[in-house]
C-alpha cells in the first residue's frame, strides 16, 4: 500500500511536469528581445515584491533567557539567526529567500523555471537538494508532517549559513513568538510575512549575548 501510494504520487507529478519542461527546452526564443530574462534578475524581482515596514515600528522579540539542559537539547528545533554586518532590508531579503527555498515553495513566490535555474546557479547543490513543491507533496504523503518540519529546519540552516549568518538557540515558548513550523500545508501569507519581518529585525539587531551554535 505504501509503495503504491508513493509511486502513484510520483507518476502523477511526472506526468504534469515533464512534458512542460521538455517543451520549454525544445522551443528556441523567437528573438533576442523575446528571450527569457536572466535567471538572477528573475529571482531577484520575485523576492523583493513586498513593501517592508519601518523597522522602528516593530517590537523586538524577547531573546534573553537562562538555558536549561532541556532547552539546549531542543536547540536543533528552536533557534534564530544573526549577522553583524546586515541591514534590516538585507536580512529580510535573505530570510524570505531562504524560507522559500527551505519550504520548497518558490511556486508561492511566483517562481518559474528561470527563477529556479537562477537559484540553482547561485546555490548549486544546496538548491538542488532543497526540492520543489512536487517534492514537498511527496514528502508529506510518504513521511508525514514531522519529517517535513525537520527538512525545512535543516534546509533553512544550510541556506542562512551559506549567507554568513550565525545561529543561536531559544526556548520553545520564545521561539514561537516570531517563528512558525509547517507540515501538511503552508502558513497563511499575512502571518508568514509578520514572522519573517520579526526574524529579520532580530537578524539585523544587536549581537546576541548567548553562544553561537554550529550550523
Amino acid at each position: 500500500m505504501f509503495s503504491r501510494l508513493a509511486c502513484g504520487l510520483l507518476a502523477a507529478a511526472l506526468v504534469q511536469t515533464v512534458p512542460a519542461a521538455a517543451q520549454d527546452a525544445a522551443a528556441p526564443p523567437a528573438s533576442d528581445a523575446a528571450a527569457a530574462p536572466e535567471p538572477a534578475a528573475e529571482a531577484a524581482t520575485v523576492l523583493v515584491d513586498y513593501e517592508l515596514p519601518d523597522p522602528a515600528t516593530l517590537t523586538m522579540p524577547k531573546l534573553a533567557f537562562t538555558p536549561t539542559p532541556a532547552d539546549e537539547a531542543d536547540f536543533d528545533k528552536y533557534f534564530y539567526f544573526h549577522r553583524a554586518d546586515v541591514t534590516f532590508a538585507e536580512a529580510y531579503a535573505d530570510i524570505r529567500e531562504c524560507d522559500a527555498l527551505a519550504s520548497g515553495s518558490s511556486i508561492y513566490l511566483g517562481g518559474n523555471s528561470a527563477a529556479l535555474a537562477g537559484a540553482t546557479a547561485q546555490y548549486g547543490v544546496l538548491a538542488a537538494g532543497i526540492g520543489s513543491a512536487v517534492g514537498s507533496l511527496l514528502a508529506d504523503a510518504i513521511f508525514g508532517s514531522a519529517a517535513r518540519r525537520q527538512q525545512r529546519r535543516v534546509n533553512l540552516r544550510n541556506c542562512m549559513g551559506f549567507k554568513g549568518y550565525q545561529r543561536y538557540g531559544l526556548t520553545g515558548d520564545l521561539w514561537k513568538d516570531f517563528n512558525f513550523e509547517e507540515g501538511h500545508g503552508r502558513k497563511k501569507e499575512g502571518e508568514r510575512d509578520n514572522a519573517l519581518e520579526l526574524q529579520a529585525l532580530v537578524a539585523s539587531g544587536p549581537k546576541p549575548v548567548t553562544k553561537e551554535l554550529g550550523l
